[in-house]
């Protein structure tokens, strides 16, 4: 009897304990719980933000149009032949059009929108400041450039800045001389 009174008192000694951890999981629980709706909430609320911005900004149709401007380009620069495989090749076929005269072959180097651009000016430049520009550029095919990180970029930047782009079929275009 005695045995069971002393099991009786320490049963009676670990209730209180045992309400204890179970209230404090229940309350940090509880904690817990709000704290996920609350994230959860706010993160709703800015993608539902965020969709309506997109409906007010971005008008029905632009992202068909956008895909279909960017195919167009795709495609366009799978046709263009002009260029060579390196930079530097590249760079030659434009010095060599130009010192033949060939303006409207030296402006094909360049990229698509820049073509005309290019034409324009060597048409409308004086011929000496052409050939001063020439044997600049001819110092350039000389110089060390560097590779853009993708490896579809490439700059020589002595003693003129020439930039290049690589086209998805692997010619190699002027952006800016």
């Amino acid at each position: 009897m005695e045995n069971q009174n002393q099991n009786n008192q320490i049963n009676e000694i670990n209730k209180p304990k045992s309400k204890f951890w179970k209230f404090a999981l229940g309350f940090f629980g509880i904690i817990l719980g709000i704290f996920i709706l609350y994230i959860g909430g706010s993160w709703l609320w800015q993608v539902y933000k965020w969709y309506q911005w997109k409906q007010t900004v971005i008008p029905p149709g632009f992202e068909e149009a956008m895909e279909k401007i960017q195919q167009e380009d795709y495609e366009q620069a799978m046709a263009d032949t002009y260029g060579d495989k390196t930079p530097q090749e590249t760079l030659k076929m434009y010095i060599d059009a130009v010192e033949k005269g060939d303006y409207e072959l030296a402006s094909k180097y360049f990229i698509g929108d820049k073509q005309e651009k290019e034409l324009n000016s060597l048409q409308n430049s004086k011929r000496e400041n052409i050939g001063n520009v020439l044997n600049l550029l001819k110092q350039s095919l000389k110089s060390q450039g560097s590779f853009s990180a993708e490896k579809d970029r490439y700059v020589i930047s002595r003693p003129l800045l020439v930039d290049f782009k690589k086209y998805p079929n692997n010619i190699w275009k002027i952006i800016e001389i």
